[in-house]
């Protein structure tokens, strides 16, 4: 279990490696509770895990499941360290429109040109909007949430886009508000300052050439509102509220929700 000095709601871990780890812990909920701390974990890619210090606060967070978003081959580029005893669900939470998985790694974005960033930019309203509706990865993290394995981490690459969508319908499931779920999705862009700052210095030169091209570095560094609205508004044009959609994707229904939410808040 974390440690019980309890860190604000959306506040980093005080990791030395990783950027953006942070847990749900302290946001507000259903009828007036909060979300339990030490119970639910987001992240990026757990490689920058490395020092004594990281690896024994990682340790003391007694994680049973890691639930990870990320295509093979960004696992096969940065594998997970080895974490005995937990239970694990590698599954891509993006796949193209043949059901093929996507390479969605930040580093891979910057090394494209112009256009095809411009590209990838303007995909992500799009690929948001087709995350929430029957993933493979979304049903296997809350499947653990409805079997009460916890505490567990969930994780991408980057600890934004995949991740964040998860954060967000994880939050809503435990009765959070959409402006409560936008607050930490949004949190990512203080959250990776070091990455920021490398992705900057690598797309300098391309930064001088057309400074309208600041959007689309900031599309791939950080996160937009407008993604997560693409996300949630899809929801509800399908679905007409939020809890009717957990009931559809995720066999949650009202005494289901209300279950977890008197097992996760306070």
């Amino acid at each position: 279990m974390a440690s019980q000095t309890c860190p604000a709601p959306g506040a980093p871990l005080p990791f030395e490696g990783p950027e953006n780890f942070r847990e749900l812990g302290g946001w507000p909920a259903a009828d007036g509770r909060r979300v339990r701390h030490g119970l639910f974990y987001r992240s990026g890619a757990l490689c920058e895990i490395r020092s004594p210090a990281d690896k024994a606060l990682f340790a003391s967070l007694g994680i049973k499941v890691i639930c990870d978003l990320r295509s093979s081959m960004e696992r096969e580029a940065l594998p997970d360290p080895e974490v005995p005893g937990v239970v694990r669900h590698d599954i891509s939470a993006i796949l193209d429109e043949t059901g093929k998985e996507v390479n969605y790694d930040p580093r891979e974005f910057a090394r494209s040109t112009p256009a095809q960033l411009s590209a990838v930019a303007h995909s992500m309203g799009g690929i948001y909007a087709r995350l929430p509706f029957g993933n493979a990865a979304y049903k296997a993290l809350f499947a653990e949430l409805q079997n009460r394995r916890l505490p567990l981490l969930f994780h991408c690459s980057a600890g934004k886009d995949r991740t964040g969508i998860a954060a967000a319908l994880i939050l809503l499931a435990l009765g959070a508000d959409r402006e409560t779920a936008a607050e930490d999705f949004m949190l990512t862009n203080q959250c990776r300052p070091r990455e920021a700052a490398r992705l900057a210095q690598r797309m300098a030169a391309q930064l001088a050439a057309d400074p309208g091209f600041a959007p689309y570095v900031q599309a791939i560094g950080g996160v937009l509102q407008k993604n997560l609205d693409a996300a949630l508004d899809a929801i509800l044009a399908r679905y007409g509220s939020f809890e009717a959609y957990f009931a559809a994707e995720y066999g949650l229904d009202a005494d289901a929700l209300a279950r977890l939410r008197a097992d996760c808040l306070e």
